[in-house]
């Protein structure tokens, strides 16, 4: 195996990282899952550290309030015993898992050690199944994913890993800046390894893998696999970033900046070499030489570094003691106290019939298994409940005035709610790009928006463009680019300061403490400073050949003029600027005849407009090729509008108005803004997507195309564009200027019914969100600069719903649901629009799903801690002070309140009304199977058409519950 191909072998074990400004939720396990959960989290364990599950006192305070049901631990508990022959000990092992569990760690005390006497077989037994017989599994154990400098920094009491690891995110957050410094690292281009020579003045021509080659050989690793994977793990936030560059070739940075994982790898090599070799112990066989000559001191030494090393055993190494003495002590002592625990423990359980070494096997298997079992009890409680309650008949009858479709985001689904309790209304769910991926130009932007699920590329370029005149808005914009210009340079000049902070400080000064203490007067006065943007539209058809051709003719020849009369003082005419024009791109003769000023042009300026402005054939041709991907064709606009229509089961008895519904959040200062954003649109606002949608469905030619595929949808329905903003559950509605006098009367009434709504849905969120006790708090909340919660975002979610909205929509489920529109009997035999939904919805659902469920259980490793201590760096994402890892997950305040678990960890309940066999099939088709039969989802199929509700479990669907 090469190099190349052992590093590629571990690589996976982090995910991607995704730019903060796109932030997009990931599951940070996501290298695992290709085993099942339970051995996924297990081997994740063994590699990460920390914690899989919560703690026992979690899980039982859970229990005890009675969300976790007996029966169901009892079940589960069971099935468990069966498998090792210990079903007679069922009451014994709740009691453990109850009792006895949550006092584990306690039983191994130092003052019970004094005052009881240790069972000597017991002792036998434990100290001859200990790790502590085996010296070199010992050292192996206390060493797992160390790096040399590492271990070196253990036994010497040196300081070189914060050395090297300062000196390795210095040079990667210089090189990956994405322009958040005005003192750019020059030379980029040449990649992140060529870059990094001239930065460390290494003088001889040698390729990263070649260099990361040599310096395995210098430092004498064995296992160049492993210790990839350690490396890998010192800095798996910025390893992931990497590795989303690297895998992204059309990340624009990415081909800007080139960086590869290999390249990573031969930086943080170099830095260990470059800081090891001025020690004596600085290769792998030296430190195996050391540590065999002195085993005792370094055991007692790693042992200290890892913690594990009481006051007592410290202070004989101080006071420089026997080592082996010091040792031996320490081991018997451990034993000791896990002798202890087991006798103390199972005093607790006088009936159980076990010798104290079968106890001792007995307790450790329920420790091993309890998180899962917890979890797993959890999960099956509140399939039971929400099984009940799905499979429960009601029926709603009346036609409804509107129907809006809604982002399936959990945090739609208390405005849904409160929209159907308002009035004749219906409400449907579709993933928030609504199917139609689209790179999006914003108006009086320059660059492209990828509104789609991470795992999709738009093809389709989309542009807003005025339709009305705008130079008021042009007028107060530049008034604005130059502020903010200003505002930048005082930032990162370290000149302006002096400058200019007299003439401008007071802008900051209004920013600085409005913010903090008028937030929202603040806020006003700043947006009656913004320029308001004009009425747009979109370019959503096909431009032709000829309209293509001539877009990029007159995008040259400006080019041309503008570089002619500001840089050679030369005035052509039309004709000649096209002439001038043939030459550069075609290879065409100038004609004299046309004018002699054309002649007179200097080479300098030809090779210019070559070379510097790409006034060429290939940039022609490249032009063409971008502006072909401007709109869609009416076959795919057709396309689109039907796959969402049959997706969420709107194909007939349309209503008047049909309202598609974007979504966004809106806070200040707050470097996660895009994760409260639509997960389905990377973390962007999905307004476009629905606007863009709405047009194609009040097009006269696509509804011709529609009827013919069997969707009539009548003349005088009209489909409105919408806003839901997460954070104040405002629904604002665009493009109404399509609505005659009459329409607009009923639309009246239902944007009153709506605001009536969203005051509702106020009412219930504001109860739940800390540091908000009236509605206004909630608009305070997001444009405070100093903030950190401004909505609870996607916190809470649990499961996923793909069935017709009736069968759900009398229950209550608090944002804690992703609910998808969808309707068996529209799909066909191959599973086609389940696939859909699977292959998209339910992707984004489990990464949003995962990401929440270990950032909350372990948010040192998963999370990104607290926004308090964050700081933006080189616009990628946030570390803690002035350098650290790049913080992956979320943020405690997304997850946590008041220290303690907001965030109920459980894997998503994934339910689906439709018979198995249609289920079935789209997991076989679909990207998400690894996944689904992997049971990083939980899979439950309500299939009643066969009248059976059935569970997914251990490779096999079981049926939970019969319906009558």
């Amino acid at each position: 195996m090469s190099i190349l191909e052992k590093l590629n072998a571990v690589k996976d074990t982090v995910p991607h990282y995704w730019p903060i400004g796109a932030f997009i939720h990931h599951n940070p396990l996501k290298g695992f899952e290709h085993l099942n959960f339970k051995d996924g989290l297990d081997k994740a364990q063994s590699i990460f550290g920390g914690k899989v599950y919560m703690d026992p006192d979690y899980y039982i305070a859970l229990y005890n309030e009675g969300k976790i049901k007996t029966e169901q631990l009892e079940k589960n508990l069971l099935r468990l015993l069966k498998e090792s022959n210990l079903e007679n000990n069922l009451k014994e092992a709740k009691t453990f898992m109850l009792e006895i569990s949550p006092l584990w760690n306690s039983l191994r005390s130092y003052e019970e050690l004094k005052v009881h006497d240790i069972d000597e077989v017991l002792h036998t037994y434990l100290e001859e199944n200990s790790i502590y017989m085996n010296t070199e599994a010992w050292i192996e154990s206390l060493t797992e994913h160390m790096t040399l400098y590492e271990i070196h920094d253990a036994l010497f009491g040196t300081t070189e890993k914060e050395l090297i690891e300062k000196e390795v995110i210095e040079y990667i957050t210089r090189f990956l800046d994405k322009q958040q410094t005005t003192l750019s690292m020059e030379d980029r281009d040449l990649g992140m390894f060529n870059t990094f020579k001239l930065y460390e003045n290494i003088d001889y021509v040698v390729c990263a893998e070649n260099y990361v080659l040599d310096a395995l050989e210098k430092l004498k690793v064995e296992d160049v696999e492993k210790y990839f994977l350690t490396h890998i793990l010192k800095l798996h936030g910025w390893a992931g970033y990497i590795k989303y560059r690297s895998e992204n070739k059309e990340y624009l940075p990415q081909q800007e900046h080139p960086s590869t994982m290999m390249d990573y790898m031969a930086v943080r090599l170099h830095f260990e070499l470059k800081y090891m070799q001025k020690e004596k112990i600085n290769d792998f066989d030296k430190l195996k030489a050391y540590i065999k000559e002195n085993t005792p001191y370094a055991i007692l030494k790693l042992l200290r570094e890892k913690g594990k090393l009481t006051g007592t055993y410290n202070d004989a190494m101080e006071d420089h003691q026997n080592y082996q003495e010091i040792l031996d002590a320490y081991v018997k002592d451990e034993i000791n106290l896990n002798s202890l625990r087991v006798q103390l423990a199972k005093k607790e359980l006088p009936e159980l019939d076990m010798s104290l070494i079968e106890f001792s096997n007995f307790s450790n298997f329920l420790k091993k298994e309890e998180g899962f079992l917890w979890l797993k009890s959890l999960e099956d409680s509140y399939i039971m409940q929400h099984v009940d309650e799905f499979t429960t008949p009601h029926t709603y009858d009346e036609k409804p005035l509107s129907s809006i479709v809604f982002c399936l985001d959990v945090r739609s689904e208390v405005m849904r709610r409160k929209i159907e309790e308002s009035g004749p209304y219906s409400t449907y769910g579709a993933g928030g790009f609504l199917g139609i991926p689209i790179s999006f130009v914003e108006f009086d932007k320059a660059h492209t928006l990828a509104l789609a699920p991470a795992v999709i590329k738009p093809q389709n370029i989309v542009f807003e463009i005025p339709v009305e005149s705008h130079e008021e808005y042009n007028s107060k914009k530049s008034i604005n680019k130059t502020t903010k210009k200003v505002l930048s340079d005082l930032k990162n000049n370290p000149y302006t300061p002096y400058i200019m902070v007299e003439a401008i400080g007071w802008m900051f000064g209004v920013k600085l403490f409005g913010k903090t203490f008028f937030p929202e007067k603040t806020n006003k006065l700043f947006n009656n400073m913004k320029p308001k943007k004009p009425k747009t539209t979109f370019t959503l058809d096909k431009l032709t050949i000829n309209e293509i051709e001539k877009y990029v003719r007159r995008l040259h020849t400006n080019i041309i003029n503008e570089v002619l009369t500001t840089q050679s003082d030369t005035k052509l005419n039309k004709d000649e600027l096209y002439v001038l024009w043939e030459h550069l791109v075609f290879n065409r003769d100038l004609c004299m005849k046309v004018s002699p000023d054309i002649i007179k042009i200097s080479p300098d300026i030809i090779n210019k407009l070559k070379h510097a402005y790409h006034i060429t054939g290939k940039d022609y041709s490249l032009q063409k090729e971008k502006l072909a991907q401007v709109g869609f064709t009416i076959d795919e606009q057709v396309m689109y509008l039907e796959n969402l229509l049959k997706m969420i089961g709107l194909v007939k008895d349309f209503p008047k108005f049909v309202t598609i519904s974007g979504h966004g959040s809106c806070s200040d200062n707050n470097p996660f803004e895009s994760a409260l954003d639509c997960g389905a649109c990377g973390g962007s606002i999905s307004l476009p997507n629905a606007r863009a949608l709405c047009m194609i469905g009040n097009k006269p030619e696509i509804r011709e195309k529609l009827k013919e595929k069997g969707i009539d949808i009548p003349k005088d329905v009209k489909f409105l564009p919408a806003l839901h903003t997460t954070t104040t559950d405002e629904i604002t509605f665009y493009d109404t200027d399509i609505l005659d006098e009459e329409e607009l009367k009923l639309f009246s009434k239902m944007d009153k019914d709506f605001k009536k709504a969203s005051l509702a849905s106020r009412e219930e969120r504001v109860a739940v969100l800390p540091n908000a006790n009236k509605q206004e708090d909630l608009f305070i909340k997001t444009m405070d600069w100093s903030e950190p919660r401004p909505e609870w975002g996607l916190a809470g979610n649990m499961c996923a719903f793909a069935g017709p909205r009736d069968s759900v929509r009398h229950m209550k489920f608090n944002n804690r649901i992703f609910l998808h529109s969808y309707d068996s009997s529209i799909d066909n035999e191959n599973a086609d629009i389940l696939t859909r939904i699977f292959d998209g919805p339910l992707v984004v659902g489990e990464w949003i799903n995962l990401e929440h469920y270990f950032s909350t259980v372990d948010n040192n490793i998963y999370g990104a801690g607290s926004k308090v201590y964050h700081n933006v760096v080189s616009k990628i994402g946030v570390y803690n002070g002035n350098y650290s890892d790049l913080k992956i997950g979320l943020p405690t305040q997304s997850v946590l309140e008041e220290g303690k678990a907001y965030h109920e960890p459980v894997r998503l309940l994934t339910y689906m009304e439709a018979p198995l066999e249609i289920v079935g099939k789209a997991v076989e088709n679909s990207v998400a199977k690894e996944f689904i039969l992997n049971e990083w989802i939980r899979p439950i199929i309500i299939d009643k058409a066969a009248k059976k509700v059935y569970s997914y479990e251990s490779g096999e669907f079981i049926v939970i519950k019969e319906l009558a």
